[in-house]
């Protein structure tokens, strides 16, 4: 069991007794999304359960960290599906398109599925992210693959995806779906998963369909209301992992998010996307690295806080989002610079008394760094980002090291007031969320014979669920904050 302050959360098996419309998660979602959204985000951003949205664990539950907007501000978008990258098979564009998708124009990828539909945003994976296409039609039929028709997600006509891209063997893979604004189709989904974002704020909508062979295990989460009373609910596990996919999506929509206004749907309307960190970092402090030192981390801050943040100041407190060979790289420059000034560190500090049945007096070896003081005040602590080692949206290899390029970076976020404001914060639209259900022969508690609550809009033997909303992520001031990418050799 894993718990998130006041709400312990249990997967159980079903029990009709105790597990009732009235008390189901999703029923209660669906008539007040506008009070039970915060719920749902909380419990799926539990680093206890579920750790893979670093940035709405740390912004979620903290006090002044959401703003709420009447209007439509910015928007970003999301990652769909967790599967495998598409290969590309050949270059079937004409001979004369040499500058693919410049001017905002349509070209084609020839990839060795059709897992990918209108809607959905691919990247080839590059660190630089400026590559990101929107799938404009449906994906035909062509010799031994399927050929997509993409655009370039860029608001400048003189962008265009390098021809390099397009040889075979390059891997494209889905980062998330794009909305429009009155939107009736969701992206693909693969394993299930289905969903849309909008950004200016961010309009998001998923679907999936529960069919009547779903899993009969259940996610148990007693609520605490305001005084103190715990309030049992249940939910199908396999909306579970509905719910917990797209909110691995929106932070995906987060960090990888590019602007652009490049497609139109089926009504008419654009689909208006916007940036995510990395696109907004882009004119922040940037530094290239091929061996990270403690000397390089001091000098990079000091380029920040110089001038305007003094000595010792609680502003310098900063956090660095980074992969697993990123903190590597950073526990290795901590102890380098211990040797390199002769400190002599008692053998407790490295060494733990532990029990084993090979001997009767045993230790454990071993220490890691994850925070650095700085000179004149200040810190910087590590956060795991797991997207950073996710090879389906990362497979840039550096070739001497062997090393993933993008889990060496370190993306530095100053998460402290801005004249009295966080720095960093998601954006959200006044009642911009919605849930639903459209149930056939069967919906959220079995046959639709068990409940007057379920209507039947189809003669299907399944039910399928629909979530949105608006979202985004801005940073206040880009200039408190910046990254340490890996010099790709």
């Amino acid at each position: 069991m894993a718990t998130l302050g006041r709400m312990a959360i249990q997967k159980i098996e079903y029990n009709g007794q105790n597990m009732t419309d009235s008390n189901h998660l999703g029923t209660m979602l669906k008539t007040a999304p506008h009070k039970m959204m915060g719920k749902i985000d909380q419990i799926f951003a539990s680093k206890n359960y579920y750790s893979n949205n670093p940035l709405a664990h740390i912004l979620g539950p903290e006090v002044g960290s959401t703003i709420t907007i009447g209007g439509v501000e910015y928007e970003w978008e999301l990652r769909g599906a967790t599967t495998r990258p598409l290969i590309t098979l050949e270059n079937v564009n004409a001979p004369s398109v040499t500058a693919p998708g410049k001017y905002k124009s349509k070209f084609k990828i020839k990839l060795d599925e059709n897992w990918f539909m209108e809607t959905d945003v691919l990247s080839p994976g590059t660190s630089s992210n400026k590559y990101n296409c929107i799938v404009v039609e449906a994906p035909r039929r062509d010799g031994n693959g399927y050929v997509y028709t993409v655009q370039l997600l860029t608001q400048n006509d003189s962008d265009f995806l390098p021809l390099n891209l397009l040889k075979p063997g390059q891997q494209w893979s889905k980062l998330y779906s794009a909305s429009g604004e009155a939107a009736t189709k969701g992206g693909s989904t693969q394993l299930g998963r289905e969903m849309k974002f909008r950004n200016k704020i961010a309009k998001s909508r998923k679907q999936y369909r529960v069919t009547d062979y779903a899993s009969t295990a259940v996610l148990a989460v007693p609520l605490t209301d305001r005084d103190g009373n715990q309030h049992p609910t249940w939910m199908n596990y396999a909306e579970v992992e509905f719910h917990k996919q797209w909110q691995e999506e929106r932070e995906v929509m987060r960090w990888y998010g590019r602007q652009g206004d490049v497609y139109q749907d089926e009504n008419g309307y654009r689909y208006e996307t916007g940036p995510g960190l990395h696109e907004q970092l882009e004119d922040s402090h940037i530094e290239y690295y091929t061996n990270l030192t403690t000397d390089l981390i001091d000098q990079y801050l000091m380029d920040i806080f110089y001038g305007r943040v003094g000595p010792g100041n609680t502003h310098r407190n900063l956090k660095a989002f980074t992969g697993e060979w990123g903190m590597i790289n950073f526990h290795k420059a901590i102890s380098s610079a211990i040797t390199k000034k002769g400190l002599i560190q008692n053998i407790e500090v490295f060494t733990n008394k532990t029990n084993s049945d090979l001997a009767n007096k045993t230790y454990e070896y071993g220490i890691q760094y994850t925070r650095y003081n700085l000179t004149n005040g200040g810190s910087l602590e590590l956060i795991h980002n797991p997207l950073y080692d996710n090879k389906i949206y990362n497979n840039e290899i550096d070739p001497f090291s062997g090393k993933p390029v993008e889990s060496m970076r370190l993306t530095i976020l100053d998460f402290s007031d801005t004249d009295g404001e966080k720095n960093v914060k998601l954006v959200k639209k006044k009642g911009g969320d919605f849930f639903n259900y459209i149930c056939g022969n069967y919906g959220p508690m079995g046959p639709n014979d068990r409940s007057g609550k379920f209507g039947s809009a189809h003669a299907g033997d399944y039910y399928s669920m629909h979530i949105g909303g608006h979202e985004g992520v801005y940073v206040k001031d880009i200039t408190k904050c910046g990254e340490l990418k890996f010099a790709l050799n």
